[in-house]
């Protein structure tokens, strides 16, 4: 068995558990500690998840340097952000926009999406743009809403694009399928 994979069946159980990919939370697993549970990043974060010890407190259970106990606060928090941002419609964009707040934190993805809603002429409030019927737009696409995360996060911009792109490459992305050519007698 390869290193990378013997955690497998701890991710599929979890991730099945909360209603998530299992391989993007491999993916995941892979960017954050590259399947090291002993990790622990220059900024303090812990474990094969990485999470820092306040939201460790506040999600975890156990040991955070413990396989099973990372990979289940990991899913559980992946699955509430997922359900922070129901104002993405195409589900996944919106995992893009959870995976954005892992990293980010999800203050300044919110600040993000503000920042994109109003340079769409879209009310820059949640609220507002609740109360103004929820109108679609471009900035429910996380390559249009990301455009604005420098403004944000500055130089820290960078490292959560890559981040969402190292988990979520383009072939997670259903492109619509070309149409059969037809050939005609002739």
């Amino acid at each position: 068995m390869k290193a990378e994979d013997r955690f497998d069946s701890l991710i599929q159980y979890y991730a099945g558990r909360y209603g998530l990919d299992w391989r993007r939370i491999k993916r995941q697993i892979e960017a954050e500690s590259s399947f090291n549970p002993k990790a622990v990043s220059s900024a303090g974060a812990m474990g094969l998840m990485q999470f820092m010890p306040a939201t460790w407190s506040e999600w975890g259970d156990g040991d955070p340097f413990n396989p099973e106990d990372s990979i289940r606060a990991g899913c559980r928090y992946m699955s509430h952000l997922y359900g922070c941002y129901g104002e993405i419609p195409d589900p996944d964009e919106r995992y893009r926009f959870a995976l954005a707040a892992y990293n980010a934190g999800r203050g300044n993805i919110n600040r993000c999406l503000a920042i994109a809603r109003k340079a769409t002429g879209a009310p820059e409030s949640f609220r507002e743009w609740e109360k103004a019927g929820r109108p679609p737009g471009p900035w429910q696409l996380w390559d249009f809403a990301s455009r604005f995360l420098a403004s944000v996060t500055g130089r820290h911009a960078q490292e959560t694009l890559n981040y969402v792109r190292k988990i979520m490459p383009e072939f997670d992305i259903e492109l619509p399928k070309p149409a059969t050519p037809r050939f005609y007698g002739g």
